[in-house]
């Protein structure tokens, strides 16, 4: 009898140590798989490799299923991410994991509809989860849905709007939606003259359908004379004009142009425009400007 106590002792020890030790090889590949957060340094085969079989749920109550979703997603491997949800939502269908990753998975496929739906639910099941709150942000810049971003910070609660992440987020989404709607094609724009712009003060603005137009006064051109033009600091330049190519120099160098771009004018609008300024590092943008009055 003892010895087979002995036995059946032997064997649950054995028995805890295996577990114990895929246990501790979970954690660890739990370590690994969040620090490649937002990196997706690593595959789905790498992924999936780490993770073994139990538990099913990390430290934080998370179905371990969900590790190998965003992998998925970023191979288009839809149906397959799907299955992997499913698992979730039965392992633990509280924390509205489940929810968030329907909406990830309609969004990689662009059903933006679908994905509002099932991010939304995520977003007021948990709203303390910001990536939730990401999520669904992400898919209405998507839709350019100001109404339904609006309305979701309105539902948080106060201690959630004190969170600077959670304001900053929903402040960037709403620009963001406002400048899809920026006015950039101006059908009538043609070459500019000297008339158009001696004597007059331009200040840099958004032009936006209904006439609504948004100023921006850090950027300002004072053209002076038909070849002196002054900055916002009263600082003088010299500019040409060659066609439709608008040029600017130092008083001291007349002969190098310090910056040169395609400059156009707008009846419609009185709106000046100039194309593909260099700022920095080899980047460039469209700059509008209206008379300042």
């Amino acid at each position: 009898m003892r010895v087979l106590n002995n036995i059946v002792g032997i064997i649950i020890l054995l028995g805890c140590i295996y577990v114990n030790n895929i246990v501790y090889k979970n954690f660890k590949a739990q370590n690994i798989i969040f620090s490649d957060n937002k990196i997706y340094h690593l595959t789905y085969k790498e992924v999936n490799d780490l993770i073994e079989s139990i538990p099913n749920i990390s430290i934080s109550a998370m179905p371990l299923a969900v590790l190998r979703v965003q992998y998925l997603l970023l191979d288009s491997e839809f149906e397959k991410a799907n299955t992997y949800i499913e698992k979730a939502i039965k392992i633990n269908p509280h924390v509205f994991i489940g929810e968030y990753l329907k909406g990830r998975l309609f969004f990689y496929q662009k059903k933006y509809d679908s994905a509002a739906f099932y991010a939304k639910k995520a977003v007021i099941g948990w709203p303390k989860n910001i990536e939730h709150y990401n999520s669904y942000l992400d898919i209405l810049e998507a839709k350019q849905d100001t109404l339904s971003l609006v309305e979701i910070y309105n539902r948080l609660d106060s201690t959630l709007k004190k969170r600077p992440e959670y304001f900053k987020r929903f402040y960037n989404s709403l620009n963001k939606i406002k400048l899809s709607y920026l006015i950039t094609n101006y059908s009538d724009e043609r070459d500019l003259s000297l008339q158009d712009l001696i004597g007059k003060k331009w200040e840099r603005v958004y032009n936006f359908p209904n006439n609504q137009v948004i100023k921006d006064t850090s950027l300002t051109y004072h053209f002076k004379t038909k070849n002196i033009v002054a900055n916002k600091n009263n600082q003088d330049f010299l500019y040409k004009i060659k066609k439709d190519s608008f040029h600017f120099y130092y008083i001291s160098q007349p002969n190098t142009p310090i910056s040169s771009f395609v400059a156009k004018y707008s009846e419609k609008f009185e709106t000046l425009i100039f194309k593909m300024v260099p700022v920095e590092d080899n980047q460039f943008q469209n700059q509008y400007f209206n008379v300042q009055k």
